[in-house]
């Protein structure tokens, strides 16, 4: 499944903004920055977002920036422009980022500073081959699930995180849609941060240099022909990792009594993500 790009724009209104009372900001001025947007991985081409920072109290709706020149580095200094797709608002390369090589992203555009960052993508996440069985247990309406297992082998030498997302195939639209099931792993559901597609993101901390079975409950229903299910787990770099935390740590915060937590970026003179991660895909049929 094409990772999505997230919250695009959203990092410099986060940290534009500090809380939620009145502020006088009318003798306030900002020097607009680019913000630059894009979550890669070694399956897809790249796709990259550009957008700028908007004033306080500006009602201004986000605009898209179409003329910028962004280019990518690889480790050999390969240098690539990547061109721009009106229709989806992105920049997209022609090419595909390779596990654990280096990129570094060059964006300019007219009347902003140029902003460029750095990552190397992690290697590939070694996984087991994911298995699912039906009536397994109950619901409490008495109806029988099913238990879907996958197994992460973990490499010792590195912190590593990771991201699961589980996807059932709907033969009415034809198509894997996202599945959002129970965890049945008490000391990963402690420590998991959940997204909003249903997604879970942990650290190896609990089970470093060692193969952890993790096992989700599926509902009743949703494995009535092949294929059945798609499993998707992701080695994310830690910068990819950080990111989503500040954006769970943000939601989390937003309350009258606490103060707003930044989105995490790492985009120099910029706001945004620049990180990667590298994908192992399986099909339960």
């Amino acid at each position: 499944m094409k990772n999505k790009l997230f919250m695009t724009g959203l990092c410099a209104l986060m940290m534009l903004a500090s809380c939620e009372s009145e502020l006088n900001i009318s003798g306030i001025s900002t020097t607009p920055k680019l913000v630059v947007n894009a979550l890669i991985n070694d399956k897809d081409f790249i796709e990259v977002q550009v957008s700028h920072t908007k004033s306080l109290g500006s009602g201004a709706l986000l605009k898209y920036i179409d003329n910028a020149d962004v280019q990518v580095i690889d480790d050999a200094g390969n240098q690539y422009t990547l061109t721009y797709d009106i229709g989806a608002e992105v920049y997209r390369s022609s090419f595909v980022a390779k596990a654990g090589k280096f990129y570094r992203i060059i964006v300019k555009a007219a009347g902003y500073r140029d902003v460029d960052a750095d990552l190397v993508m992690p290697e590939n996440p070694l996984t087991g081959k994911a298995t699912w069985r039906d009536s397994t247990e109950s619901d409490s309406s008495g109806f029988p699930t099913g238990t879907l297992t996958m197994s992460l082998n973990d490499r010792a030498d590195v912190r590593n995180y990771y991201r699961i997302s589980l996807f059932y195939y709907d033969e009415f639209e034809a198509k894997f849609k996202e599945l959002r099931p129970v965890l049945n792993d008490e000391g990963i559901s402690d420590e998991l941060i959940r997204n909003e597609d249903g997604s879970i993101l942990f650290d190896d901390l609990l089970f470093n240099g060692e193969q952890r079975k993790i096992e989700f409950v599926t509902p009743f229903g949703y494995a009535t022909g092949s294929p059945k299910f798609l499993v998707v787990a992701e080695n994310l770099s830690t910068n990819y990792y950080n990111y989503f935390k500040s954006l769970n740590d943000y939601r989390e915060s937003e309350s009258v009594f606490r103060e707003p937590t930044p989105v995490f970026s790492n985009i120099r003179n910029g706001v945004g993500i620049w990180a990667g991660s590298s994908i192992a895909r399986d099909t339960i049929r």
